[in-house]
């Protein structure tokens, strides 16, 4: 890539994760009561990275790993992946804040349905705005992101599949992997866990490169993908990343939770963003609506 020069590339062929690239391990109760998060839930095997959701007694447990307390201001961030399907559960790789304060965050891939058909793409910008990218996340593609100033574009598998230009961050970010359980209350999602869901989903890693971005002085690692068809934007989404705590093996504090943002709608329609082949998702919109409640107090769209 003409403006970008590696700044690490794992290929997780070594016996257990390289903690020199991964330097934050995730512990500690997430805040939907859903599940905890725990360090041996992360393993490198067979040259893939592993990042389980497993149930364990009564409860569900999960894996998430990040580049913490290592950062940069914008980048390429490429990554080939796949996420099983499991009702109830949901995997995030993201940019996080690397001072792990919430103040923006980008969910590169989060797949928010169980059967994986599709993921949403978001900048938690102001406006908020997300991207619905029907991909099927339960097969093996080839994500890359490419940061830049006041830009966000996403490509799958080598074609442009999303892009975002409004309220970009321009601060320092750190990759981040999720495992999530959701609560049964989250019913915008589709809810927990139920019999359907396996007892173990797995988010699987086959490479990682992350770049910095250094215009016209890149190092070619990767070529650059042509364009495609416009992203397609069908729904916004809820996020599910709400908070970082208790990591392990770092002096990094515990993140702020993420606060409610307003999304992208047509002022003649205030119902334009929760529109879905031309039908309001109804869903959708109430989650949107009780999270400004319960944010400020006051309903609003």
């Amino acid at each position: 890539m003409a403006d970008f020069s590696t700044v690490f590339f794992d290929d997780f062929n070594g016996g257990s994760l390289d903690r020199g690239n991964w330097r934050t391990l995730y512990s500690g109760e997430y805040g939907n009561g859903a599940f905890a998060w725990q360090p041996n839930q992360v393993s490198v095997h067979s040259g893939i990275l592993d990042v389980s959701i497993e149930r364990q007694g009564g409860g569900w447990v999960a894996g998430g790993l990040s580049t913490i307390p290592e950062g940069q201001v914008y980048g390429s961030y490429e990554f080939r992946a796949r996420i099983e399907e499991g009702q109830g559960t949901a995997g995030v790789i993201l940019l996080w804040p690397t001072n792990n304060t919430w103040s923006d965050e980008v969910d590169i891939v989060e797949t928010h349905r169980g059967d994986r058909q599709g993921f949403a793409f978001t900048n938690h910008g102001n406006p908020w705005e997300t991207q619905y990218i029907g991909t099927d996340v339960a097969d093996w593609h080839t994500y890359r992101l490419d940061w830049t100033p006041g830009n966000l574009t996403l490509y799958v598998d080598g074609q442009q599949a999303g892009r975002m230009t409004h309220d970009v961050p321009d601060q320092p970010m750190s990759l981040g992997i999720q495992g999530h359980v959701l609560a049964d209350s989250e019913w915008w999602y589709g809810g927990g866990p139920n019999g359907s869901t396996p007892g173990e989903v797995n988010i699987e890693v086959d490479w990682v490169r992350v770049s910095a971005y250094t215009p016209g002085r890149g190092d070619g690692a990767s070529a650059p993908a042509a364009p495609a068809a416009a992203p397609v934007a069908e729904t916004v989404v809820a996020p599910v990343v709400e908070t970082v705590v208790g990591v392990v093996n770092t002096v990094v504090p515990d993140a702020v939770a993420s606060a409610p943002a307003p999304i992208v709608a047509d002022i003649d329609d205030p119902w334009s963003a929760f529109r879905v082949n031309g039908q309001v998702d109804w869903a959708a919109a109430a989650a949107h609506v009780t999270s400004n409640f319960e944010s400020t107090g006051q309903w609003f769209i």
